[in-house]
């Protein structure tokens, strides 16, 4: 029996057995073969229609999932500005993907068809959907299943999901934000991350695409908007440059990411008017209502309420993974079949790891939901630890070519 037989099994008859073999194979094989992750993304994207748009640059940076970043919303920004066409084909992220941050805006269209999508890229030039029936459907219920049977942690399935999108839309270069923490997806520290790193850029290259890699540190804060409707707040906070150091920093470096992506002069200027102005056309073509932009963040700002003090004084040490678990299992509660992303809490970091603190200063603010509230500010004060010492701060960055 070939090796490969599992993959075209699971691509002629994909159902609950196939989807299980082929967990188990990629899941527990060390020396899964390049060629077969490659058959599992091109069969992937070939389960749907395909976007045809052989003369046209189009670019994306996808990200392996994590909280706190928002790459999957400025990276597209930066790129549109730099006059790629931006074709995002993605699936909701925990706590705040960029798919399901967009979705808060009234009336913005995540699931257009086929000749709204070229309409739109013929008007705008940057477009930002979820998978759905007609591109990369196979990924999109093999993504569910992972889910649903602890399975998202296997690098070469999240290698295989996250190309057999770019494929599905003829996405041609493509940088890849790996967010490295503990409880990530593509690699539980910065060796095994730079090794599943290297294996995306030799498959995409396989699959005709130019690739560059970059890993950054999820075990700590990029930023400190953490939520949905906080993710807009933070965009509002960029757009009229009222960021802190923090923000700052983050938007300088997925400006970096942008511009090695399509291998840009890196002394290029990061305008803030310029990506405002890409933002809201997006919005605009598809569907969305910018004054719900504005009254979203205008209410987000009024509704963190709630204050974490220190108790001590000392180093912060933050627990990024129990923020997200504590997001995201309430989310999950507010699940209806008319409202798949619902937003009820979020936090904003007033400090961040490593930094010293004094006791009684606020750590973090909190929006949520009046009848969840002393429960979710309870979890939120137990991802806070105040340290006496700093043995060492880790690695924040890393490209990978």
């Amino acid at each position: 029996m070939k090796r490969t037989s599992i993959v075209s099994k699971f691509l002629s008859n994909p159902d609950k057995h196939q989807m299980l073999s082929l967990i188990k194979y990629f899941g527990e094989i060390d020396d899964v073969k390049n060629d077969e992750i490659l058959e599992l993304a091109l069969g992937l994207a070939n389960s749907g229609v395909k976007l045809e748009k052989g003369n046209i640059s189009i670019a994306d940076i996808p990200s392996t999932g994590g909280p706190s970043s928002l790459s999957t919303l400025l990276c597209p920004l930066f790129l549109r500005n730099k006059n790629r066409v931006v074709v995002k084909l993605g699936v909701s992220g925990r706590p705040a993907g960029g798919i399901d941050v967009l979705s808060q805006i009234r009336g913005y269209n995540i699931n257009p068809k086929l000749n709204e999508i070229n309409d739109w890229i013929e008007r705008a030039g940057y477009v930002h959907f979820i998978a759905n029936d007609y591109f990369a459907p196979l990924d999109r219920d093999l993504f569910s299943f992972r889910k649903r049977n602890n399975a998202i942690n296997i690098p070469a399935l999240v290698i295989a999901s996250l190309l057999s999108k770019k494929i599905a839309v003829s996405v041609k270069e493509v940088g890849l934000d790996i967010r490295v923490s503990s409880y990530g997806n593509f690699g539980k520290n910065w060796e095994d991350a730079k090794k599943n790193a290297k294996r995306f850029n030799e498959i995409a290259k396989l699959a005709g695409i130019k690739s560059i890699s970059f890993l950054s540190n999820n075990d700590i804060p990029q930023q400190g908007y953490i939520g949905r409707s906080e993710s807009l707040l933070a965009l509002k906070k960029i757009f009229n440059e009222e960021m802190d150091w923090l923000l700052q920093k983050h938007l300088e470096r997925c400006f970096l990411m942008s511009l090695h992506t399509i291998e840009a002069n890196n002394n290029n200027e990061l305008s803030i008017e310029r990506i405002q102005k890409v933002f809201f056309e997006n919005i605009n073509t598809q569907g969305g209502n910018i004054n719900s932009f504005y009254e979203i963040v205008e209410k987000t700002n009024k509704a963190h309420n709630a204050i974490v003090n220190a108790s001590y004084s000392g180093f912060l040490q933050i627990d990024i993974e129990k923020i997200r678990s504590s997001i995201v299992q309430y989310q999950k509660k507010y699940i209806t079949p008319n409202n798949l992303f619902p937003d009820p809490c979020g936090i904003i970091l007033q400090k961040t790891s490593f930094d010293f603190i004094n006791k009684g200063d606020a750590i973090c603010s909190i929006r949520c939901q009046p009848e969840i509230k002393e429960i979710f500010v309870k979890e939120i004060s137990e991802c806070f630890k105040v340290l006496p010492v700093i043995n060492e701060i880790p690695k924040i960055f890393e490209k990978i070519a």
